[in-house]
């Protein structure tokens, strides 16, 4: 392990270690502190519930008997996930996103987990990511962007890839978790995490790429996936931006943008095993023409605002939770429902430079 690694950012029973990969984790991803803090977690975060209909306070009721209950069949092996609920939500283009919602007590194991690995592979993430990350922001993301815009790196690659967290090939990206860890337990766990399976309209599909949006775990693994292609950029002296599976490039001419445009879709097709969508991966000289990352349009170098598409989704989203012929206390839903809303995105979309 690297020398940056902060032994204050571990969890519980993780210690620093240069040099070496990581083995017997499994005890400390079922220590009942650990399982605790797991699930306080999972009650922070809400969500419904799962396949088999248990709402978090519904688990509450045994809460101490579940816990302990899923501690053992950790720690005796025997623990087996279900199938992740299917569900769709809508998004900007009028196409629906897939989300696969864990059950409540799969969703308290896969933080378990996630709460023990997740600082073995910080310390090897590099400062060009910046989803789902402790202490990092999608704000952070954009000042970055801006900075490299500002130092003159306007010709920015704008990538999509096609149904990302669909197409995560499980094997290499267990190979890749393999490098870090040889808890052969706790791979294995993390296998049945991801062949667990969908239920959608009753009947159960098996998931054999992928890892489903809305588990807990998933972001991480995610990152770990595409920590590969930073390691490439960063090697090489490109400036990556990375939030998830959104990433921009911004370089210093277009022969260099196209030369690292084709180089990134090479090594995401080929190596990775990924799809590069071909309509909404381009080149774009920011002085002339705008781009949007994570909601914000940038232009001319300088200039953010946000994007079309954030303004419509807002005036949409006000119009729905305003509409009329609703049987509530108006003084109650502005409370609620509305103020939370528009302070929510005023917070988010109140930084940047506008005209």
């Amino acid at each position: 392990m690297k020398e940056r690694i902060d032994k204050h950012s571990f969890r519980e029973g993780v210690k620093k270690s240069p040099k070496r990969k990581w083995y017997s984790l499994m005890d400390k991803v079922w220590s009942m502190p650990n399982m605790e803090e797991a699930l306080k977690e999972v009650k922070r975060n809400r969500g419904a519930a799962g396949v088999d209909g248990v709402t978090i306070k519904d688990f509450e009721y045994g809460l101490k008997d579940n816990v302990q209950i899923l501690q053992r069949e950790l720690r005796d092996k025997r623990y087996k996930p279900r199938p992740v609920k299917r569900v769709y939500i809508p998004k900007a283009d009028g196409t629906d996103r897939p989300l696969g919602i864990p059950t409540v007590r799969d969703r308290v194991v896969q933080a378990a987990v996630r709460r023990i690995i997740e600082p073995i592979f910080e310390a090897e993430f590099l400062e060009c990511s910046f989803g789902f990350r402790p202490n990092r922001s999608a704000h952070m993301a954009l000042e970055k962007i801006r900075k490299d815009l500002s130092d003159g790196y306007v010709y920015v690659i704008d990538a999509d890839l096609k149904s990302y967290f669909d197409t995560i090939p499980q094997d290499k990206l267990l190979s890749l978790v393999r490098k870090e860890i040889i808890d052969g337990s706790l791979i294995q766990l993390l296998q049945s995490f991801l062949q667990a399976g969908v239920m959608e309209g009753g009947t159960f599909h098996l998931n054999e790429k992928g890892t489903p949006q809305g588990g807990v775990i998933s972001p991480l693994l995610a990152n770990i996936y595409l920590h590969p292609l930073d390691e490439l950029m960063t090697k090489r002296g490109h400036r990556i931006t990375r939030y998830a599976d959104d990433f921009v490039i911004c370089c210093k001419s277009k022969k260099g943008a196209e030369r690292v445009l084709k180089s990134v879709i090479y090594f995401l097709e080929e190596n990775l095993e990924l799809k590069v969508h071909p309509e909404k991966t381009r080149i774009v000289n920011n002085l002339e023409q705008p781009f949007v990352f994570l909601g914000y349009e940038f232009s001319r170098a300088y200039w953010t605002k946000p994007s079309e598409k954030s303004l419509e989704k807002f005036k949409s989203t006000v119009k729905e939770i305003t509409k009329r012929n609703q049987t509530v206390n108006i003084e109650r839903l502005v409370k609620d429902k509305l103020n939370p809303y528009l302070r929510g995105w005023g917070n988010y979309f109140g930084h940047g430079h506008s005209k």
